[in-house]
């Protein structure tokens, strides 16, 4: 199937979950992203009052170095699809940097970070890049309105999950 410009936002975004069923040769550079994602938030659902780490922050921006990587070599690009992954190695190393070496406060380096902002950036553009689907305006703003439900989707999955911690300190009273 060829996309288009004239595909709306939601033939998009379903795209962008159906991509990995229809495409079976997606699930060597997809799952490991889909499972990391899914472990770090069911991860910080049950310890509430944990926060992400420098360590954590610095391994994450490694995700978009290597998916970045994984894309590059792995990936027939087109100029814009090229930006894109030069865009994401550029940033994992930027981010990295910064975390590495506590260039900036710990609360935007833990929000930028976080397995929500680094899985679901990765995995749109593995989606995109490993499909037909064209880098235009339409399938950027698809992409903005799946990042923004995913990372609602993981608080919601976030939410399911009970707090271990509360737990332990019920049983240390």
């Amino acid at each position: 199937m060829s996309y288009y410009n004239s595909q709306t936002l939601s033939d998009i975004m379903e795209q962008f979950v159906r991509a990995p069923i229809e495409n079976p040769e997606l699930l060597p550079s997809i799952l490991p992203i889909v499972a990391g994602a899914i472990v770090i938030e069911l991860y910080f659902g049950k310890h509430k009052d944990e926060s992400l780490g420098w360590n954590t922050s610095v391994g994450n921006s490694i995700i978009w170095v290597t998916t970045g990587l994984n894309l590059y070599l792995t990936s027939e690009l087109t100029q814009p699809e090229l930006y894109a992954t030069a865009g994401l190695i550029g940033l994992g190393l930027t981010v990295g940097y910064m975390d590495f070496f506590h260039k900036w406060s710990s609360t935007v380096a833990f929000f930028l970070s976080s397995s929500g902002i680094v899985y679901t950036l990765s995995y749109i553009l593995v989606i995109v890049v490993k499909t037909d689907l064209t880098l235009d305006q339409q399938t950027m703003k698809a992409g903005a309105v799946f990042f923004v439900a995913t990372n609602i989707a993981f608080r919601i999955l976030q939410g399911f999950e009970s707090s271990q911690d509360k737990q332990q300190n019920m049983m240390l009273n």
